[in-house]
Order: C-alpha cells, then structure tokens, then sequence
C-alpha cells in the first residue's frame, strides 16, 4: 500500500474523502465548515448502516469507530465541526478500510496523457485566483487550516492549496512522495505547482524558478515523467502588510527585515513536461534547466541540490506542453 500522506488543509481532506467512494465534488460551506454530506456519502461508500439523523460529530465518530479507529476529543470543534485532524483520521482509515474489503470505486476516465493534461489545464485555469490579496488569503488559509498559513511567501502555499484541491474534487488523484518530497498532484502522471514573481522586488525580470530536491525530480522522471504546472504573477511589496503578517503569525512586533509580498495579480500559467530522463540531460545541455547547491541546514550539513527552471530558455520548446495568459 502506497504512503498515506496526510490532508494539509480542510479544503484537500473533503476533497480526497468524496474522492475515496466516487461520490462527487465537495467544498466546504461558510466558516470553511465541511458539510454532512461528505459524512454520509462516506458512511454510504463504506455500506455502513447508518443514521443519518446523526449529528456531524456523532456521524463521523461512528464512522470511523465502525472501521477501526478511535474517536479523540481534538477531532471535534465548536459549532459542530469536526477538526482537520479528525478529518484525516477518517481518510487514513477509510482508505485503509477500501483496500481490505476490496471495495472498488475507480474511475477509468482521463487515460492517456494528452486527456489528463487537457483536464488539468482547464482546472487550473478556471480556479487560478486573478488577484491574490496577502491578508485575505492568509486568513483563508489559517481558517481551512492549512498547515502552511504562517508562511512568509504565503503565495505558493495558496495557489497550491486551491489548486490541488480544485483538481482532486474535480479529477481525483493526490500528493505523492518520492525521496522524502512532496509533489502537489499525480493522477496517472505527476505534477507539482509553482508560483513565479515576474519581477523582483527592485522591479527587475525575473527568469529563474527553484524546483525540487533534485532526487526526487529524476525518480519521478524516471518512473513515469513530471509536469510543472506554474503561475506567474505581477507581486507588489508592502510594509504594513509584513508588519501584520509578522504580528499575525505570532513573531512578535519588531520590525521586519524584509518586505513581503503583499498582493499579486496573475498573468500567466505555463505547464511545462519532461518525459523522461534524456529529455532532462536535454534540458540540461540547453540550460534550460540546471543543478543548484543549497545553504547549510542549522546542523551545518548540506542541503540538498535543487534544480532551477529557467523560464524564458524552457518556452516555446517541446517542453511547453500548455500556456494560458491571463488578460
């Protein structure tokens, strides 16, 4: 059985729970509230005998105390809300429990990879935020309770939060690791998402993308190719607003040493594919791609090596598999 990763936010849990039974898109309601139906159509999937009068909390409970595990006391909050660790605890043992009863729930669309990256595009494109203001997508994060929401460049962090859990609703799949990294998305191909700022923060072009632990790039090359699915966006920078984010996220109220970006307005999406491994030693070669070395971790051994994107070289090559501007 493949590693179970955990939900990083409410929105990816429901997702990935509706997901598990076939049983249809879900999001979550006012106050990033998951709603009943994701329970019950869960207790269905399961052929559970349930009652549906049963209040969320009391649903989820039996729920997941019917397929071997143990309801605690933090998987419940105010307002009848279960928690996103109760959540996860349900998609850990209900996908367990799929396996061991050999209940089958597959969905057989989306094949060859011209259909998977087709459906991905349109997604992307669909649910790519035109502008992202800092403090409302901060709080949105904190709500979902995202694991990711104290993060200072919060932009990444929420593309992929709606993105991969507009994809998975959509679409199915989810996260996958190799080498101890996460990839945002795999369907039957892999896929991970990044933000670009097309300038920096002196308003120079900005070209060059950090990608991956470099490891983990060549696996999933070599296993089946990966796609890089990446935003780029117009960043500007504010004081005020890195002053509240410091304070926000509970560093404390000193003055910041950096600016953050506070807002950023989306300009394009490219995805970009690498096949298999010569077309990395290609891409290599062509300096389209290239090995960069990391600082010192706070044990003073290296980092590892990362690989660099560089945007400009990498379109309008056999790499660009897919390009939306937005207007």
């Amino acid at each position: 059985m493949a590693e179970f990763l955990e939900a990083r936010n409410k929105l990816e849990a429901v997702a990935r729970i509706s997901n598990l039974t076939n049983s249809g898109p879900e999001t979550l309601g006012p106050g990033s509230k998951e709603h009943k139906s994701v329970l019950i159509n869960l207790a269905k999937g399961l052929q559970l005998n349930f009652d549906e009068s049963l209040s969320k909390q009391a649903l989820g409970k039996f729920i997941l105390e019917s397929i071997g595990g143990n309801w605690n006391s933090d998987f419940e909050s105010v307002g009848q809300t279960i928690t996103l660790k109760g959540l996860n605890a349900l998609l850990r043992y209900a996908a367990t429990y799929i396996e061991i009863k050999g209940l089958n729930f597959s969905n057989s669309m989306l094949g060859s990879f011209e259909q998977e990256l087709n459906a991905i595009s349109k997604i992307v494109v669909a649910n790519t935020p035109l502008k992202m203001e800092g403090r409302e997508c901060v709080e949105e994060m904190r709500d979902v309770e995202d694991s990711n929401w104290r993060q200072t460049e919060w932009q990444g962090f929420y593309f992929e939060m709606k993105i991969e859990s507009a994809l998975t609703r959509s679409i199915g799949g989810g996260r996958v690791k190799f080498e101890n990294t996460e990839f945002d998305y795999a369907r039957n191909f892999f896929w991970d998402l990044k933000v670009h700022s097309s300038k920096t923060n002196k308003g120079q072009t900005s070209s060059g993308l950090i990608l991956n632990d470099s490891k983990a790039i060549e696996q999933a090359v070599n296993e089946k190719g990966l796609g890089f699915i990446i935003l780029s966006a117009k960043p500007e920078y504010d004081l005020e607003f890195t002053r509240w984010h410091k304070h926000f996220r509970g560093a404390g109220d000193a003055e910041p040493r950096r600016v953050l970006k506070s807002r950023f307005t989306s300009e394009r999406i490219d995805i970009f594919y690498i096949p298999d491994y010569d077309r990395l030693e290609k891409a290599k070669s062509l300096y389209e791609m290239s090995i960069i070395k990391q600082g010192k971790n706070s044990n003073s051994k290296p980092r590892p090596t990362k690989y660099q994107l560089n945007i400009p070289k990498a379109r309008d090559t056999d790499l660009q598999v897919f390009s939306y501007k937005f207007n």
